[in-house]
């Protein structure tokens, strides 16, 4: 486990039961009780229907870049990122999308649609991040 020198999350009384699953290696979001609506944000109101009452719902973890580019230049002068870093957005196989980064791979070779599954990098006893690698990989 390395000590987190890059942003720490925000962890509040919405987003803390999706850290706590990370830190357990489990990827989950909030699914909507009123219109079923699976989401990738933790704000209080659903944004599709307005309903207060949510459930946790443990996923997949597998999905698809649909969209990545690579950054080259460091936004947050306590992180500890090499530049350059790749930033990708992960379509789930059960909807939403996320933002991460894809490790595992040289980011020259990430490529939209390809298959990745969630991999979970331990930073602190408290904070796991959510990041992906690639299901199959070969040059």
């Amino acid at each position: 486990m390395s000590e987190l020198k890059t942003l720490q999350p925000v962890v509040d009384a919405l987003s803390r039961p999706f850290w706590q699953a990370a830190r357990a290696h489990h990827l989950v979001l909030p699914r909507c009780e009123g219109c079923q609506t699976l989401r990738a944000h933790f704000e209080r109101w659903c944004a599709v229907c307005g309903d207060e009452h949510f459930q946790w719902e443990r996923l997949s973890g597998r999905g698809k870049v649909w969209s990545h580019c690579i950054f080259h230049r460091i936004y947050f002068p306590s992180s500890d990122l090499k530049v350059p870093y790749n930033v990708a957005v992960v379509a789930l196989e059960e909807g939403p999308r996320l933002i991460s980064n894809i490790v595992g791979i040289d980011s020259q070779f990430i490529e939209i649609d390809m298959p990745v599954i969630v991999h979970f990098e331990d930073m602190t006893e408290e904070i796991s991040l959510v990041k992906f690698k690639p299901l199959h990989f070969s040059v």
